[in-house]
Formats: C-alpha cells, structure tokens, sequence
C-alpha cells in the first residue's frame, strides 16, 4: 500500500474502538496483506492508547490532536517516497528505518506533551487554569503549570489561574500541602474560605473546615500572611513551626506542637505517652474519619506506639484495640470505641 493513501480516519476509528463489526473485519484484513501499514500501527498504538487511557494527563481534543499527528507522518512519507525515487536500495533502507524511528519520536513528542505531570483530572485552558481534585479515600501530588507542588489530601480539591498581571491564585476545598516555587515578582495567593495566605517561595499546609468556618495554616518554611478576606486589618505573619488559625472570632498565632499533623501527607503518626482522646483527633483528622470514644472515661488513657509508611487506619485501630481491650463498632457514620480501657 503506497503510504500516502492510508486512511487516517480508518486508523484512528479502529483504535479508538469505534468500527463495527463489519469495518473491524475489513481494517484487520487489510493489516494482514500489508505489513507496512501494520508496522506503523504498532508505532502508534502506544502513544494513542495513553492519551485514552492515562486519568492523570490533560483533556484534549483528540481528533484534532490525531490531525496533527497524521499531517506530521505523512510529510516525512513524502520525503520518504522522494528519496526512495534517487537513492540506491541500501539508501532507501537506511531512510525507512530512519522514518519508523522519526515517527515514534513524533508521537511521543506530540503526543506526549499532552500528558502533564500531575496526578488525577487536570484540566488546563489558554487561560491557564487548572482543577485538580482527589478521590475520597486518595491523597494526590499534583505539579502546576509554575513548578509549584501541591500534596492534596483525599477529597479536597484546588482551583488555579495565572492571570495576566501575573499573580499566582489558586482556591483550596479541603487540605493540602505547598512547596511553591519561588518568584519574587510573581506572589503565590491561596484562598480558602475566608482566609487569603499570600506567599512568594515556601512551603505550608492550608486546611480549610467550611462548615466551622476555621482555616489552619501552618508553616514549615519559609514566611507566609495570613489574612481575612473581610477584614484586611487582619493580618500575621507566620515563621516555620508557626500556625496561623483563622475563624469568626479572629486570627491566632501558635507554636505547632501538634507532631502529627502532617501525618496525612508523611505517613507517620507518632504517639508518647499521648492521652487516647488526642490520639482519636490525630486519627480523625489524618484519615479523614470520624471515631468516638463511648466511654469518655478512657480519655485520659495514655498511649505509645508508632507508625510509619501509611499504615491503613484499620492497622491502627486493631493496636489500640489490643492494647486497651476495646470492641470497634462501626456505622454508617462513625467507628465507635467500646470499653473500660486502663480502667
């Protein structure tokens, strides 16, 4: 088959799954006689496949994407058939091995820039904006289009824009973590809620309680501002191991003693001599649950243990278990612990 006439439309339908019965039969059988047709399917089977199937890349339009693709194979054909016509056969070998191998290089070039670096539904317009969200029960790392990193915990979500006076924005649901890359003329402004957090290269977690109205920021390094949106008289500033807590009745500037509170993001919780009932807030909030103590008079039951590499909270709980002789009863809505424990 001379390579200029390949039915491009034909090729694409039959990747993409879309023939009938009747076409399939008549595509693969003309695969079958013409291996050369065949070689450049394989070529490109991968790359199409991945912009079909890969869940962390950008939305695109895939027919014009194909457009471009085929308009690219096709040229270096022509060139191709020119030089098949002037060279030698040992020359017009070496040419074709050379156009299998430009065309790989084409469709991972094209093709490939379409995948971005992210985790889980980006979707990026001419605009420059972005929407990332993670599952329910999935922490996701996601890049900008800035080179800044965002840690965003399970079920929470970001929304961001360059616009074009060149401030960073973006809007937190939920919690994440930032490691932004630095650009002093281009400052980096997190909303969430009612806080404004205005940075220029640092790193912190935001966590934003929409019901209660409360937005955590705390600080790992680096400075960062902590405003309220309403009241812009309402202004810290927050150093490493500083948090900052935004709610109706003001802002509050800490110390951070809370070791575990970026256990979401680092996968391990450590405990000292840690009462039980603050062992249940560590837990509620690292794995997005909701455990209640039954008895409130274990509360003060101190516990020490520690774990490391994300243990599943079920892992957690079976120890606590163990180690105060509790009974778990989960509902719809809550796991409820049961029993006297060092009582």
């Amino acid at each position: 088959m001379n390579k200029r006439n390949i039915n491009w439309g034909k090729m694409a339908k039959y990747l993409d799954h879309e023939m009938n019965a009747s076409e399939q039969k008549d595509f693969e059988k003309d695969l079958k006689s013409d291996k050369e047709l065949e070689r450049i399917l394989e070529s490109v089977r991968e790359k199409w496949n991945a912009t079909k199937t890969n869940q962390n890349m950008i939305e695109v339009n895939t027919d014009s994407s194909w457009e471009k693709l085929k308009n690219r194979i096709e040229n270096k054909e022509k060139v191709a058939n020119h030089a098949e016509t002037v060279s030698a056969n040992k020359e017009r070998n070496i040419i074709i091995t050379v156009l299998r191998i430009a065309a790989v290089l084409i469709i991972t070039a094209g093709l490939g820039l379409i995948i971005y670096r992210a985790f889980i539904y980006p979707r990026i317009s001419s605009e420059r904006q972005m929407v990332v969200k993670s599952e329910p029960d999935r922490m996701i790392r996601t890049t900008l289009p800035d080179g800044s990193v965002v840690h965003l915990k399970a079920n929470s979500e970001i929304h961001y824009k360059l616009v074009s006076e060149g401030t960073r924005e973006l809007a937190l649901k939920g919690e994440a973590f930032f490691e932004i890359e630095p650009d002093a003329k281009k400052p980096f402004i997190v909303t969430a809620g009612p806080a404004i957090i205005k940075v220029f290269g640092t790193s912190f977690s935001v966590t934003s309680e929409e019901e209660r109205q409360i937005v955590n920021v705390y600080v790992e390094s680096g400075l960062v501002s902590l405003s309220n949106k309403t009241r812009q008289n309402q202004t810290v500033t927050l150093e490493p191991g500083y948090m900052g807590i935004l709610s109706k009745s003001g802002i509050e500037k800490k110390v951070n003693s809370d070791e575990n509170w970026l256990a979401w993001k680092t996968g391990k919780l450590v405990f000292r001599m840690t009462p039980l009932n603050s062992v249940i807030t560590d837990l509620n909030h690292t794995y997005n649950i909701r455990i209640n103590l039954e008895n409130p008079d274990i509360s003060d039951c101190h516990f020490t243990g520690t774990f490391l590499d994300h243990q599943p909270v079920d892992t957690v709980l079976e120890v606590l278990k163990t180690a105060f002789n509790l009974d778990i009863k989960r509902t719809n809505a809550y796991i409820i612990l049961k029993g006297n424990g060092c009582n």
